[in-house]
């Protein structure tokens, strides 16, 4: 690892010329939306009631889904001015990892979240993740029931996703702008690790990060993939990394013991920063705030937020088939100090006031 060290002007330039590639990035890799996700004028009076009916899928971690539902709950009171508990008014259900899983003789937990959800009759059904977009979406008998998903990271079509009472947020991660972040905090890097498990699929599969990566390499860094579902192997790819310049963290929920027991998500983490001699750099906020370096992030809340917002449209009047599905308008370039300082980076002055700056860095 060879930590950056310039010169006041040089890091001057060098941030002002990162924030602008960064922000330009995303914005030209973001899809352009039918219509604005900004907050709408069009909104319900305050009186009306909003019935909302979440199913969260067992691939969504507890924190993930609470920070899902923090960001959808304060955008609908804060634009929507509506009151929860009043005129908000929430109905949720959490399937299990297998969704065929009896939950009572005869019914699956997909028929009975499917049930519940129609016995709250919602003015709009949110499914959260990939598994509850996937099977709920393709099982609920009405075809009239308005849907918004959202940290959904696959293929909307294939997915059968693409129907007139649907629309939702994507979960698509920024590998490319989290390496560019990374190479500006490094000298002359030559290669990094992109690492993270298996089984996670889609645009979140640590095989789509390395491709994309691939494709388009943070210059002068070239990548390595090294990706596995057993703790053991995991551990050995990350002392791999003192070879290397830096790490990429893809995802981690799905590493397994030698006796098959899963490692919860933040004992890996954990582990992995503190053991990697390497700078790990993370694409999901909690990756970084618990003590990656920094990266342009995925944030619950903001997918949340979006899903309100179209929420808000649908209410307001707008046809689902009118909304395009999209990435939140807002992606967070988050810098954690206390994770820069335990590698020994220096950020530019320029990214510290464009950053959201915060975190900490686990005790050994």
């Amino acid at each position: 690892m060879r930590p950056l060290r310039k010169s006041r002007k040089g890091w001057a330039v060098l941030g002002f010329c990162l924030s602008l590639a960064l922000l330009a990035s995303a914005c030209a890799r973001t899809p352009a939306p039918t219509a604005s996700l900004a907050p709408v004028a069009l909104t319900p009076a305050p009186s009306a009631s909003l019935r909302l009916f979440l199913i969260y899928g067992g691939d969504v971690s507890e924190t993930w889904g609470g920070q899902v539902r923090i960001g959808l709950v304060e955008t609908l009171v804060r634009e929507g001015e509506y009151r929860l508990g009043e005129t908000l008014v929430l109905g949720e259900y959490r399937l299990p990892l297998d969704v065929g899983t009896l939950v009572a003789p005869g019914t699956t937990a997909i028929a009975e979240a499917i049930a519940q959800s129609q016995a709250f009759a919602p003015d709009i059904l949110i499914t959260v993740g990939n598994q509850a977009t996937r099977q709920v979406i393709s099982a609920y008998p009405d075809p009239h029931q308005r849907i918004v998903f959202c940290s959904f990271s696959g293929n909307v079509i294939a997915s059968g996703l693409n129907r007139p009472n649907v629309t939702g947020v994507l979960e698509l991660p920024y590998p490319i702008q989290t390496g560019r972040l990374a190479v500006s905090m490094l000298e002359n890097p030559a290669k990094f690790m992109v690492l993270g498990d298996v089984s996670s699929t889609d645009n979140v599969a640590t095989e789509a990060i390395f491709e994309a990566l691939l494709k388009d390499p943070p210059h002068p860094a070239t990548p390595v993939w090294r990706q596995t579902d057993d703790w053991e192997e995991w551990q050995t790819f990350v002392q791999e990394a003192a070879t290397l310049d830096f790490v990429i963290l893809g995802k981690y929920d799905h590493v397994h013991d030698a006796a098959g027991a899963p490692v919860p998500p933040d004992e890996v983490l954990r582990w992995t920063l503190l053991n990697s001699e390497a700078p790990v750099f993370g694409l999901w906020q909690e990756t970084v705030t618990q003590g990656a370096v920094g990266g342009l992030v995925l944030s619950g809340e903001e997918q949340g937020k979006s899903a309100a917002r179209l929420a808000l449209r649908i209410v307001g009047g707008t046809d689902p088939a009118a909304l395009l599905p999209q990435r939140p308008e807002r992606n967070i370039l988050t810098l954690n100090l206390a994770a820069a300082r335990h590698w020994g980076l220096l950020a530019p002055f320029e990214l510290l006031v464009t950053a959201s700056v915060g975190g900490t860095f686990p005790v050994p």
